[in-house]
């Protein structure tokens, strides 16, 4: 086949050389971090060609794609294959993972609605917003801290730092039950560690922190705990019996996060922020165990919002949303009613071998073959949008708080009221 048809490729010199300059790397390309019996069968080119393009993957990788007809060609060469992988790897090791069946039919390039959960809450006034709640309960603060970080830091106070740990609480209580290891990351790792996950952290849209040391030149901030726990159980060769590991941590999160919009200002989009993230591996026996377990992680997810009594959208999104390493992705969407839209809470992704591959992390087979393992994560609880949904939505006319029931024994009380009238006006649904 020549995907001359599907996509007119540059030159491969030109390719590359745009690859460099946007996507270079220190990262070492293992042997196995490719698939490369995948990219040599011509049967899986239109497949590839399609998944790049719905992806909105760079042009100098889209491009690349005709070079694939070279590997294919060059498979009874092992000289001539051995030289074009070198030369494929630093390309190949970029493209993104394979798309769900289901997802790649989303043609709108719109997250699909899934489910509609909970109601919105009924207000006989006009709602007040985040910042100005906390500011009346002196909770938050967000000004004055050029000295920090910039307009994108804060600090939680009293009952919101308390619900902050609250929510860490009944996040890790509930996993716990669900059969989850705690365990508890660093915060600072090798870039390689981003990078064989699917972050890229050198080119100009990265979102990474580096840490500028004279002692350690690939190190990085955590984006999140995902990339320290998939490394964490990497290398080794688990027992299939023993699978799915189902793992989860409390961490801080760093992210170099551009002001989108109005809507995001204050602690909607920030530097930093407290997150609990669940993370499983599991076989590749039957092809459905991976999607099991992200049903499981979304139905958890779902379960705690909804004890939390917030109005949610569960959305299955579509492949320009999935970034690099997931295969198929839901996300949970909060009602912010004085905004008057639904802001991200969480999000969830099967990324299947794509990342276990780059790790070396696999499984011994009950036939005694060894396979590389499929990994799934997700977000339990990301501390400060959900700070502004339950704030926002169990608000009172004199700007208390009502305390979610699941959080009450973890705040021991039932209202945020601190300097306020004893006589409450709730504005809660009667059920």
């Amino acid at each position: 086949m020549n995907l001359s048809k599907i996509i007119s490729p540059f030159s491969f010199r030109r390719n590359f050389q745009s690859f460099l300059r946007n996507y270079s790397s220190s990262t070492h390309i293992n042997e196995s971090a490719i698939d490369w019996e995948y990219y040599y069968d011509p049967s899986n080119f239109v497949e590839i060609a399609n998944n790049v393009i719905v992806r909105k993957v760079r042009v100098h990788l889209r491009n690349s794609i005709g070079q694939l007809q070279e590997l294919s060609n060059a498979k009874n060469d092992p000289v001539k294959l051995k030289a074009l992988q070198e030369v494929m790897s630093p390309l190949l090791y970029w493209f993104p993972n394979r798309t769900h069946p289901r997802v790649m039919e989303n043609k709108s390039e719109a997250p699909m609605l899934l489910e509609k959960v909970g109601n919105k809450p009924v207000f006989t006034y006009f709602p007040a917003n985040f910042p100005s709640l906390t500011k009346r309960l002196n909770v938050l603060r967000t000004k004055n801290l050029g000295h920090m970080s910039g307009h994108k830091s804060y600090y939680l106070k009293d009952n919101l730092a308390t619900m902050e740990q609250a929510l860490v609480n009944f996040a890790l209580s509930k996993l716990k039950k669900r059969g989850f290891q705690l365990v508890t990351v660093p915060d600072i790792i090798p870039k390689s560690f981003l990078e064989n996950c699917g972050m890229p952290t050198e080119n100009k849209h990265s979102q990474v922190f580096h840490i500028d040391s004279s002692w350690a030149s690939d190190l990085c901030l955590s984006g999140t705990s995902e990339m320290a726990l998939a490394s964490y159980l990497s290398d080794e060769i688990h027992d299939v019996s023993r699978l799915p590991v189902k793992l989860c941590a409390t961490s801080r999160c760093y992210r170099a996060e551009a002001k989108r919009n109005q809507k995001e200002k204050g602690i909607y989009r920030v530097h930093n922020f407290t997150k609990v993230e669940m993370f499983g591996i599991t076989s590749n026996e039957s092809g459905a165990e991976s999607e099991t377990l992200l049903e499981e992680f979304t139905s958890i997810q779902k379960e705690m919002y909804t004890e939390l009594g917030l109005c949610f959208k569960i959305l299955e999104m579509p492949p320009m949303e999935l970034g690099l390493p997931a295969y198929h992705k839901i996300d949970m969407e909060a009602w912010i009613p004085t905004q008057k839209f639904y802001g991200e809470i969480s999000s969830a992704s099967n990324c299947t071998d794509y990342q276990s591959r780059r790790i070396g992390l696999k499984y011994s087979a009950p036939t005694g073959e060894t396979k590389f393992c499929h990994t799934v994560n997700a977000t339990a609880c990301a501390i400060p949008r959900l700070l502004i949904a339950i704030f926002e939505n169990f608000q009172n006319l004199d700007g208390s708080i009502n305390v979610p029931e699941p959080l009450q024994k973890y705040m021991q009380k039932e209202i945020i009221k601190d300097g306020f009238k004893e006589t409450m006006v709730s504005t809660r649904p009667i059920s």
